[in-house]
């Protein structure tokens, strides 16, 4: 069975800002909502008893029933001690460096192309941290003089997105697995119907669909703050993926200004 949350982040896109605010009640309290009734969990969180079923649907549950056992085995995995050990700093460390390595041996020149002759880089995510990766790339973007525009996680918004952009456009797609169907599958008929995206994916996971989908991939790796944790349990840091978007944009603009020192020689000349 799939822990739950690997169904919130698999399905995240999927629920809106009410839905968003349930999870992260039941997430935090699982103990507490687990003995409660599907009756009284609506009461609790002022919600109707068909928002809960339905939320449920969305994560992939087949009812209350199964979300209740779920909060259960989450209530339970919370009271196991756990063995923390002050090495994060030791593994952040050789993460960057190892991400500083892989940075060194890509060529972005072809993606630094197409941004600066996109007229607006859009950005789409997937999950809840995803959105923040997102937020600071479109802030990174914004200081070196790129518009960003960062789309909510709805797929209705990616659609809408489609129409509205220009040929030559750039969209970044942040996803965690890069694994999502219901997306890869909007992706796909983008890129035979509406060829106007130049297509960035940016994934924890090497190999994954989405990767194949696009004209760019980029790859970043998380870090456990302890030595069980996992994605799935929320205990990772996501530092190697904003040190990566700092590389790629301090790359950026060094590949601006040799562009700029090209044009004045062949001018000289």
């Amino acid at each position: 069975m799939a822990d739950l949350r690997s169904m919130v982040y698999d399905n995240s896109n999927k629920l809106n800002d009410s839905e968003k605010q349930i999870v992260q009640f039941v997430l935090n309290n699982p103990k507490d909502c687990s003995r409660l009734s599907l009756a009284k969990l609506a009461k609790k969180l002022y919600v109707s008893e068909s928002a809960i079923f339905r939320l449920c649907k969305k994560l992939g549950l087949s009812g209350y029933s199964e979300l209740k056992f779920d909060l259960i085995e989450l209530a339970q995995s919370r009271q196991k001690p756990i063995k923390i050990e002050n090495n994060f700093a030791r593994e952040l460390s050789r993460v960057n460096d190892d991400v500083l390595k892989y940075f060194k041996q890509r060529d972005f020149n072809s993606l630094y192309r197409e941004l600066e002759n996109a007229g607006t880089v859009y950005i789409y995510s997937t999950g809840w941290q995803q959105e923040l990766i997102a937020q600071y790339l479109a802030h990174e973007l914004f200081v070196v003089g790129k518009h960003a525009t960062v789309l909510p996680s709805a797929l209705d918004e990616l659609k809408a997105a489609s129409r509205f952009a220009k040929k030559g456009d750039v969209l970044f797609i942040i996803s965690f697995t890069g694994n999502n169907k219901t997306i890869n599958e909007e992706i796909t008929k983008l890129e035979l119907v509406n060829d106007k995206f130049r297509c960035v994916s940016f994934t924890n996971m090497k190999q994954n669909k989405l990767a194949s989908l696009v004209q760019h991939n980029i790859y970043f790796p998380t870090i456990a703050f302890t030595d069980d944790a996992d994605y799935k349990s929320g205990k990772v840091a996501f530092t190697p993926a904003y040190y990566l978007i700092d590389l790629l944009i301090s790359e950026y603009v060094a590949w601006q200004q040799s562009q700029g020192e090209d044009v004045e020689i062949n001018v000289g000349n």
